[in-house]
């Protein structure tokens, strides 16, 4: 309904009432009313609720302009803060939120990814070089995985995934890729100084219903396992 249906339904109303009270008055009292008086029974209360009803559906329509505004303003501050800025994946909250209700009933599993000697890529390099590393890993990550699969920098240069609905061989093929391609990348500073890059991952199984905390936890020990045996690879929990 449109703003000037509105109004006119009000004059309408308002008219209709006005009229009305008046024939019931002369009906009882027995009095005939003038038509001038019928005249100004008609304007009076459309000149009266016709402005009336334009401001306030005016201001109706305006606080559900500001409302949807709102409402779209919330859903955008609710999405960024979701994400790691840095990285443009989920952050460590929103990735644990959202991989803890995955309640598929197929097997899924969950990879812990941490870059190989990152302090040192900081050290030598300097934090901006530090930074670009962790945005390369973060796009080469998610470009090895599915739509509906879930990636989130979980630490400093931790990243954890969640291959919904993935049994363990094909979780463990897809960490290889993501291992092998980070490895292939030829990745330098600004100054075009080379940097060694490459990933250690841990990978666990995550049945319908397990606990995702137990799974992570799986996937940190095998990952730190990837760690001691020399780095660069990915290694199944046990």
């Amino acid at each position: 309904m449109t703003q000037w249906h509105k109004i006119l339904i009000a004059m309408g109303f308002s008219v209709g009432v006005t009229l009305a009270s008046m024939l019931a008055m002369a009906t009882l009292t027995g009095e005939d009313i003038p038509w001038p008086f019928w005249a100004w029974g008609a304007a009076c209360p459309a000149l009266i609720s016709g402005p009336v009803t334009y401001v306030l559906a005016s201001q109706a329509e305006a606080n559900r302009r500001l409302n949807r505004q709102l409402l779209a303003t919330q859903s955008v501050l609710r999405a960024q803060a979701d994400i790691d800025h840095l990285t443009g994946t989920l952050n460590r909250a929103a990735f644990y939120r959202s991989a803890a209700s995955y309640d598929g009933d197929a097997p899924a599993c969950v990879l812990l990814a941490d870059i190989d000697h990152f302090k040192a890529i900081n050290d030598q390099h300097g934090h901006a070089a530090g930074d670009h590393a962790l945005r390369i890993v973060a796009r080469t990550l998610q470009a090895a995985l599915r739509p509906d699969d879930l990636l989130g920098r979980v630490g400093g240069e931790e990243f954890a995934v969640l291959l919904a609905g993935m049994p363990m061989e094909l979780g463990l093929t897809i960490a290889e890729r993501a291992r092998s391609a980070i490895a292939g990348l030829e990745v330098t500073t600004t100054e075009g100084v080379p940097i060694a890059l490459s990933i250690s991952i841990g990978v666990a199984p995550l049945a319908a219903g397990a606990v995702l905390d137990q799974a992570l936890a799986q996937a940190d020990a095998a990952m730190y396992s990837a760690k001691r045996s020399g780095r660069n690879r990915v290694l199944a929990a046990v």
